[in-house]
């Protein structure tokens, strides 16, 4: 079997080169290329690719959607929406964090309805340039933030107000949506204008029985391109992980001091880590690609 992506066929190629499978992702090398990535992202021309990324608590998840927002930010313009209660996109990301949405109480009122009147969609076109932060060369950040009357009474206008705003954001060409952990999101159907999900697998029971909850999920709204990225590996763990996956592995990306201690010092770890800006153009090529 493949170590790197679980075909079931004997490899006759050395695993020091890259490789492409039928597919459709490129191998990474097992050496660490200290040289930072320079092969270009192409540009996705009227192909639009707004992507969820989900799955356990503590798995990965805002490290990778920073690396891919990122990446993108570099070539055309990005909105990324850090859906997770934690809000720590903008730490991976590298910018300064937004006022998240749910603080916004008077726009809400304003825009949603207040005293039982509900606005089933409210306008939000004009809160983009009022509530997100700058990022990379061409990326914008919106947080979504808590409300702190969760679990006390009806939030009606407040679910309408944050479904609008996501969809809105997912009218962009290209958008990230970093969801909280879980299937919380997917269940409300927040994230059914996306293209694609990406659930992310961290070493841990718990993340691999996640995977077919958000597949069933994502199935319920339609959104057939599902896949898995496994973070956080360490040798001798992918057999072990990709083996309870039927879902595709596009990606593995290794257990990195590098990326540890960036999170640990608040730096985003795309700047740390050579192997994550690689993985994040490998991801993007495939999510793109016709041969999936």
């Amino acid at each position: 079997m493949c170590d790197h992506c679980g075909n079931h066929q004997e490899p006759t190629h050395d695993h020091n080169q890259d490789y492409d499978h039928e597919h459709g992702h490129t191998h990474v090398n097992k050496e660490i290329n200290n040289k930072r990535p320079t092969k270009p992202i192409a540009k996705l021309n009227d192909q639009t690719l707004r992507v969820a990324v989900t799955g356990k608590g503590g798995v990965g998840k805002s490290t990778l959607s920073g690396a891919l927002a990122r990446r993108l930010s570099t070539y055309q313009e990005v909105i990324a929406v850090d859906a997770d209660p934690d809000r720590n996109l903008s730490t991976t990301i590298g910018c300064e964090s937004p006022i998240p949405i749910t603080d916004r109480e008077t726009l809400i009122q304003q825009r949603a309805g207040r005293n039982g009147l509900v606005r089933m969609n409210p306008e939000i076109d004009d809160v983009f340039s009022d509530c997100s932060s700058s990022f990379g060369e061409n990326g914008k950040l919106v947080t979504i933030g808590t409300p702190e009357t969760a679990n006390t009474g009806c939030l009606c206008p407040e679910q309408n107000f944050v479904r609008s705003f996501v969809s809105s954001a997912l009218e962009s060409d290209v958008a990230i949506l970093d969801m909280e952990a879980g299937v919380e999101h997917l269940s409300r159907g927040t994230a059914k204008s996306v293209d694609s999900i990406i659930i992310v697998v961290g070493p841990s029971q718990t993340a691999i029985e996640t995977v077919e909850t958000i597949k069933l999920m994502a199935d319920d709204l339609g959104i057939d391109s599902v896949y898995v990225v496994l973070n956080k590996i360490r040798d001798g763990q992918y057999e072990q992980i990709a083996g309870q996956i039927d879902i595709p592995v596009i990606e593995t990306i290794p257990y990195e001091d590098e990326i540890m201690d960036a999170a640990l010092n608040g730096r985003p770890p795309i700047q740390a880590s050579v192997r994550l800006e690689e993985a994040a153009d490998r991801i993007i090529d495939v999510l793109t690609s016709s041969e999936i």
